[in-house]
Parts: structure tokens; sequence; C-alpha cells
């Protein structure tokens, strides 16, 4: 049985510029899920554009129309720009987009955002804990977890290569999906 995996979000999810060449995180998904895993069968799509909210999201036209079996959201930093007062709102148009997605039949996998410099994103980590609140099937906490500091960063908000394989990992882990380098002949770099 195949599975059509559809990502959504901003341009972290879209991958565009900041990773300089490298794969970004759905990327490396789909060699894990298609290859590795030797399930070619699957389809993972990327709908994520760069700039958007999850308020702007086109949920028939950029989700439901791949008739997706998962679908893995991942919005906040744009939002966040909202400050405070967004907060409401963007919990409430959060919760319509999964709500919409579960009536159409697919799990729903939230990713809180990664972490970002505070200057420019100081409203983030109530943003992530707002993500945390919603109701998803599964939920990866990058947020949480965000670790390798400019390292992992291409500028601004945007991860890069680094920070695109540690989001990766994340979701994979979450999915149990995940082995380390060297088992099973795993290609994937950690």
């Amino acid at each position: 049985m195949s599975t059509v995996w559809l990502f959504t979000g901003d341009s972290v999810t879209q991958g565009a510029l900041h990773t300089f060449g490298w794969r970004d995180y759905t990327q490396l998904f789909a060699e894990r899920v298609r290859f590795e895993l030797n399930r070619p069968a699957d389809a993972v799509i990327n709908t994520g554009v760069s700039g958007q909210k999850v308020s702007e999201l086109d949920v028939e036209g950029a989700v439901l129309r791949h008739r997706p079996d998962v679908v893995v959201l991942m919005f906040g930093l744009n939002d966040c720009a909202a400050g405070p007062a967004g907060l409401p709102a963007f919990v409430r148009d959060y919760a319509a987009v999964i709500s919409r997605v579960r009536r159409a039949g697919a799990k729903v996998v939230l990713q809180t955002p990664n972490r970002a410099p505070e200057s420019g994103w100081a409203d983030l980590p109530a943003y992530a804990e707002a993500v945390r609140s919603l109701d998803a099937d599964v939920l990866v906490d990058h947020h949480a977890t965000w670790d390798g500091g400019e390292h992992w960063m291409g500028s601004g908000c945007h991860p890069n290569e680094y920070g695109h394989r540690a989001l990766a990992r994340n979701l994979l882990r979450a999915l149990d999906l995940w082995e380390p380098v060297g088992v099973s002949g795993s290609l994937f770099i950690p």
C-alpha cells in the first residue's frame, strides 16, 4: 500500500534559497522513505510557499486536491510577526486547517517551527507553544530540540543544509522511520 505525504508551510518547507543548493528536509524525507525504506510507490509532495502564513493557506488547492494520506504542516515563523495579539487568530486558523484536513480523511503531523534569532522573532516561542496545544496525530517539536545555533542557519530564520538535516531527522524519528547511519544500509546523513 502506498502513502501520499503532503508537506506545506512557509519558506522553510519550500526549501527555497537558504539551502544553497543542498536538499531541504522534505527532499531528505523523500529519499529516506522512497529509496532507503524501498517504498517507491509513496509520493512526497511539497506545496510550501515562502512568506506564507497559516491564514493564507489554500487548503483545497495546495493540500486536498492531491488527496494526501498524511499532511505535514509547519507554520509560525511568518505568523509570529503579528505578536501576542495575533495568537488567537493563529490558533483559530490552524485549528480550522487541521479540521478540514481530517474531514478529508488525512492524518495530521504538526511541526513547531525551528528557533530563530530573538531580535526578529521574539514572539516565536509563544507561537511554537500554540502549535503544541493543537490536536495532532503526531507532533514534531523542532523548536524544543533546536540546538545547532548559527551552525544550522542560512540567514535570518532559515535553516541551512545542516538545519534541514536536523528537521528531517526529528520528523523521521517522530514517525518511527529513523535508523542511524550504517543500520540496514541507511545512506541518510545525520
